[in-house]
């Protein structure tokens, strides 16, 4: 018998932020928004309360990273988040209808968020090939983007990316963002194999 997976509970928690920040770009200002004003002050004294970690940072090192970055983190508000597949030829791809909360000019994506989005899938197809790479971090080292046109919203958008080469330390890779089969963003990216591995990160020591 197929079993459904349950959320956890910071996922659905920030599902329901999520929906709250798109809420919030539809309504206009309103006094009458200020009962909702106490009630979000009042949840967030009730997180703060249980909060007690002066270095949360040190603790999310060693959790499951993916769940917080700002792009596919399904424990992220502020991503959408979305979910990237990688092909057996190593193409790294993802679909996303981007929604007000990433709005630059009316209606349109903002010209940042097109970076953000690129640069983790062009990660993302690099560390899925690292043949003959050093086994530490992929750093971004140059990002250069190409914007052939508007990136609507509400429009189901797909972001791709492939590596290109190696060389040494060196991985490069290109991808873009299409709509309707349109190519809208294109990017190139240089990233660095550092020699930090994930292992090598210090751990929560309660210091300064």
């Amino acid at each position: 018998m197929a079993t459904t997976e349950v959320p956890a509970p910071l996922e659905d928690v920030a599902d329901a932020l999520r929906r709250m920040m798109d809420l919030l770009l539809r309504v206009d200002d309103d006094p009458a928004l200020g009962h909702i004003t106490s009630e979000l002050h009042a949840v967030s004294d009730l997180l703060e309360a249980e909060f007690d970690d002066e270095r949360p940072f040190d603790k999310m090192l060693h959790s499951d990273a993916p769940r917080h970055d700002p792009v596919s983190g399904v424990e992220n508000a502020i991503a959408p988040p979305i979910v990237v597949e990688v092909d057996s030829d190593g193409t790294a791809h993802a679909e996303v209808d981007f929604g007000l909360p990433y709005q630059g000019p009316k209606g349109l994506l903002h010209g940042g968020i097109s970076a953000l989005f690129l640069d983790h899938v062009l990660s993302l197809a690099n560390s899925n090939n690292r043949s003959g790479v050093d086994n530490g971090f992929l750093v971004t080292a140059q990002l250069s983007l190409r914007y052939h046109k508007p990136v609507p919203l509400f429009e189901r958008a797909t972001v791709s990316a492939r590596q290109t080469s190696i060389d040494g330390r060196k991985v490069r890779a290109a991808g873009e963002i299409s709509v309707g089969g349109e190519v809208a963003v294109s990017a190139e990216g240089l990233f660095i194999a550092t020699r930090i591995r994930p292992a090598d990160v210090p751990g929560d020591k309660g210091g300064a």
